[in-house]
């Protein structure tokens, strides 16, 4: 499958809006963009959460709902996007992440030093996954390949905020 800018361009936006609220605008044409199945995105009925694959892409994406409980329906605008997942064989990578050549060492730089796991007693144990605590919240999974050289995958979440991407700073 080619790649086009645009697969990048959606990528990078979607791994910017990890855990925010305020997305009504931009969901419907991601997961057009991403060939989502179920196609109703976000749900128009409230839901704690929302699970979403593409078969042709290679993402997965789970949408939040917290006020679940207490709506008859959904305000389109109060979906969280809790996590991604990224095939690194299928779409291009955000961070400047190379899906072919990435070493656990090079996601450092680029990421964060702040991680769990990727101790050598880790990658003993058989795990090739390092996870990176970013400054804004965000928490990026990164899965290597068995000779740590190459990404299979990375998994995205942000963890204590939950802003609404409409007023949030980004580059």
């Amino acid at each position: 499958m080619a790649l086009w800018k645009r697969d990048v361009d959606w990528v990078g936006e979607a791994a910017r809006r990890i855990g925010c609220c305020g997305l009504a605008a931009w969901l419907p044409e991601f997961a057009a963009w991403a060939e989502l199945t179920p196609t109703e995105c976000p749900p128009a009925r409230p839901a704690r959460k929302a699970d979403y694959a593409s078969l042709s892409r290679g993402v997965k994406m789970t949408l939040h709902y917290p006020f679940a409980g207490r709506a008859a329906c959904a305000d389109a605008q109060g979906w969280v996007l809790g996590e991604l997942e990224i095939d690194a064989s299928r779409l291009p990578l955000p961070f400047g992440l190379d899906s072919g050549r990435e070493t656990p060492h090079g996601a450092r730089r680029k990421l964060s030093n702040d991680t769990a796991f990727g101790r050598p007693v880790d990658f003993r144990d058989g795990n090739r996954r390092i996870v990176h605590y970013l400054p804004d919240g965000r928490v990026v999974g990164v899965g290597f390949k068995a000779s740590l050289e190459g990404i299979e995958n990375l998994h995205l979440q942000r963890i204590v905020a939950m802003p609404d991407f409409r007023t949030l700073d980004v580059p």
